[in-house]
């Protein structure tokens, strides 16, 4: 019996490798521009460019809101959570995403932290503000020119304090 478990153990050590555990090899460059992709992200809801947070998410990508009934799939579905043609005009005031860990193999990506964000809405002539804390976990797909895109993105808000 003891043979087994240690031909068992050992199996498994020599399959590691090859079922490709996980290692950071992202090289500095591939680093440098995954934190573009986030900075682009404050930059482009900062200034209301709708396109271009589309423009830094894949075609499949995949939103996982908090307290979603369902996820929100593709550029389509970008469009359904974030952007509806009849929602009332929103503007971001405020987006600060700090990235706590970044790590991947070249060709998959993860970037993790937390986010701050507030914004307004106008509505019937008056005017809302609402803001909120917590974290953000994006994987992210290297793309055939080298560019990486978002490809599954979810966060959470900070639950309230008792």
């Amino acid at each position: 019996m003891h043979f087994r478990k240690a031909a068992l153990l050992f199996a498994f050590l020599l399959a590691g490798p090859v079922l490709g555990v996980a290692q950071n090899t992202l090289s500095p460059h591939d680093v440098a521009k995954i934190r573009m992709v986030h900075k682009k992200y404050e930059e482009t809801w900062l200034s209301g460019d709708a396109d271009g947070v589309r423009a830094l998410f894949t075609d499949d990508s995949v939103l996982l809101p908090p307290h979603a009934a369902k996820p929100w799939i593709g550029q389509k579905g970008l469009n359904e959570f974030w952007f509806p043609p009849n929602a009332p005009p929103t503007k971001i005031t405020k987006l600060v995403v700090t990235l706590e860990n970044i790590g991947g193999d070249g060709q998959i990506a993860y970037a993790w932290g937390t986010h701050e964000v507030a914004w307004t809405t106008v509505q019937g002539g008056a005017t809302t503000s609402a803001s909120h804390k917590g974290t953000f976990l994006n994987i992210l797909r290297k793309q055939p020119n080298g560019d990486w895109k978002i490809s599954h993105h979810m966060w959470d808000d900070a639950l309230p304090k008792p």
